[in-house]
């Protein structure tokens, strides 16, 4: 796994990024799948509809392109539900540095909350919990940092590669430690 090689403003001279954490590509194809179910409801609710309507009364008609235009719309909306998750996805991030750990938090399209939610010296404990089947078949699982700072825990869901973030979060952590113990 190659480390990633950027800098955001606030680094400090000597921080470096450890590792750049994301969910597991599973949680987005989970909901790729689920957008694509909702994507066929038209096809068999529109002409189960119109049957129904017409049966009763012969005297409605239904123009021919109003399944055709709800159907676009439909999918106009879903489609746009599909990249909201992809942007939700992709820009959802955990970067462990050298000393500390900094939350990406996309909301929405246009609102973005990056957080510096803790120092490595300040980890109290760090726990994995890998709580599916389909989560150890594809190692991801949720990561917990816990701490005595005012926000006492930090949660990585549904991140891939649990336990390898977490050795690196803990190797960290030690070398930190060990620095300001020799001061």
């Amino acid at each position: 796994m190659k480390t990633p090689d950027f800098t955001l403003k606030d680094f400090k001279p000597d921080e470096h990024v450890l590792i750049v954490a994301r969910r597991h590509w599973f949680v987005f194809f989970r909901d790729v799948i689920g957008i694509l179910l909702l994507f066929f409801i038209p096809f068999f609710a529109i002409p189960v509809l119109g049957v129904f309507v017409t049966a009763g009364t012969p005297t409605v008609t239904i123009p021919s392109g109003f399944g055709f235009f709800f159907a676009s719309l439909w999918a106009l909306v879903l489609w746009q539900m599909l990249f909201a998750r992809w942007t939700d996805y992709y820009y959802d991030v955990w970067i462990v540095t050298n000393w500390r750990i900094i939350d990406v938090d996309q909301r929405g399209f246009f609102h973005r909350n990056i957080a510096t939610l803790l120092n490595l010296d300040h980890i109290e404990d760090v726990t994995t919990d890998v709580n599916s089947v389909i989560g150890t078949l594809l190692n991801f699982g949720d990561i917990q940092v816990q701490t005595a700072a005012a926000k006492q825990e930090l949660i990585f869901w549904e991140t891939a590669n649990p336990r390898h973030v977490e050795k690196i979060i803990r190797s960290a952590q030690e070398k930190m430690l060990g620095i300001k113990g020799q001061l």
